[in-house]
């Protein structure tokens, strides 16, 4: 019993002597981290496909007078594109209506209600009575 009591206090020790190790810096961490910043800067600054320039190339500095220059060439061009017709953007001015005189709408309308009606008498409509669906 007391040989098997003494293994069990051996192992217990080295268990908590391994997590006292892993729980205390050593001495090899600040050079670690220092090689891993080191690496992430390098990284940050060699391009890589697909990742996009994380640091973009640095431009000169671009005076008003030539801003404004720039600005007015662009102008003519941008007014004319603003007055003309993209497909896919829609219609920026839409068609007028038809204007009709009040005789022809209301003659457009007795002629599609008689044409309705002689549907109706017909039994061409279906019929929306309380089991309309159920058929």
């Amino acid at each position: 019993m007391k040989m098997l009591l003494s293994a069990c206090a051996l192992v217990g020790a080295q268990m908590f002597v391994a997590a006292a190790n892993a729980q205390t810096p050593s001495a090899e961490m600040p050079v670690t981290r220092a090689e891993r910043k080191a690496e992430g800067v390098e990284a940050a600054h060699t391009f890589m496909p697909g990742e996009g320039d994380p640091i973009p190339e640095s431009k000169a500095k671009v005076s008003k007078a030539d801003r404004a220059a720039a600005r007015k060439a662009r102008k003519p061009g941008g007014v004319e594109a603003a007055r003309t017709f993209m497909p896919g953007e829609g219609d920026p001015i839409p068609a007028p209506a038809v204007k009709l005189s009040r005789a022809e709408r209301s003659a457009e309308r007795k002629a599609s209600r008689a044409e309705v009606a002689k549907a109706n008498k017909a039994g061409q409509l279906p019929s929306y009575s309380d089991n309309y669906g159920g058929k």
